[in-house]
């Protein structure tokens, strides 16, 4: 199966249901879809999967959840619809995209702002974003002052305000986004060609979603610190 993701350009489109299958775990059954096409987003690079619905006439069943599974991207529902032949409508909650978009950005934001503040030797280990919150892991060979950690955040607000627009290259051969001044990040693999996300100085490959403007996500706070 052949599964195009479409979900950096829209977040509605018109699909149908490649294969799925019946999953008992405990005291669940819910069952797996796999699309010919998703804007769904699905659960990587620390990104939590997108929600939203599946329509087709007057059924509609929930997308609780999706997640990347040997190169596919799998959609999590409660049930099936009646007529698994039919065609969809497959449309990703709108409010809980930008959300998770406005934190994935502001991880980029708050990367660049650490490395600013306290050196180039800083480098993202991880992270964990989603509508509510972002969490992001970094090395560094001693805690953040509160001086250190309010100059970070006052950085990544001047950002912010300044409403820097997003962007975006899309298959790059990765030799040229390392020339572009993109960071790989710990862990994780690459192919020939990459993503590039780009906010004024902040460059990094990523696969994430992410918001058209920095002014989108309102503001940035540091909430708490731990080794």
């Amino acid at each position: 199966v052949e599964e195009q993701f479409v979900g950096y350009d829209t977040i509605e489109t018109e699909i149908s249901i490649a294969r799925y299958r019946r999953v008992k775990s405990k005291d669940r059954i819910y069952y797996q879809l796999v699309f010919d096409k998703t804007p769904f987003y699905g659960e990587s690079g620390g990104q939590a999967g997108d929600k939203g619905v599946l329509k087709s006439g007057s059924e509609s069943v929930l997308i609780n959840g999706t997640k990347k599974e040997n190169n596919l991207i799998v959609h999590v529902a409660d049930s099936l619809p009646t007529d698994v032949t039919a065609r969809f409508v497959a449309k990703v909650d709108e409010e809980n995209r930008m959300a998770t978009a406005c934190n994935h950005t502001a991880t980029h934001l708050l990367h660049y702002a650490l490395r600013s503040v306290l050196g180039n030797h800083v480098e993202q280990k991880g992270s964990s974003v989603d509508a509510q919150r972002l969490r992001f892991d970094f090395s560094h060979f001693a805690k953040l002052s509160d001086e250190e950690i309010r100059e970070v955040e006052r950085i990544v607000n001047k950002y912010i305000r300044d409403n820097v627009p997003l962007q975006e290259y899309r298959a790059v051969p990765i030799d040229e986004a390392r020339e572009m001044g993109a960071m790989a990040l710990f862990g994780e693999k690459y192919g020939e060609s990459v993503r590039v996300i780009k906010y004024g100085n902040s460059v990094e490959l990523c696969g994430g979603t992410h918001v058209s403007f920095t002014g989108c996500v309102g503001s940035f706070r540091i909430v708490g610190e731990s080794a």
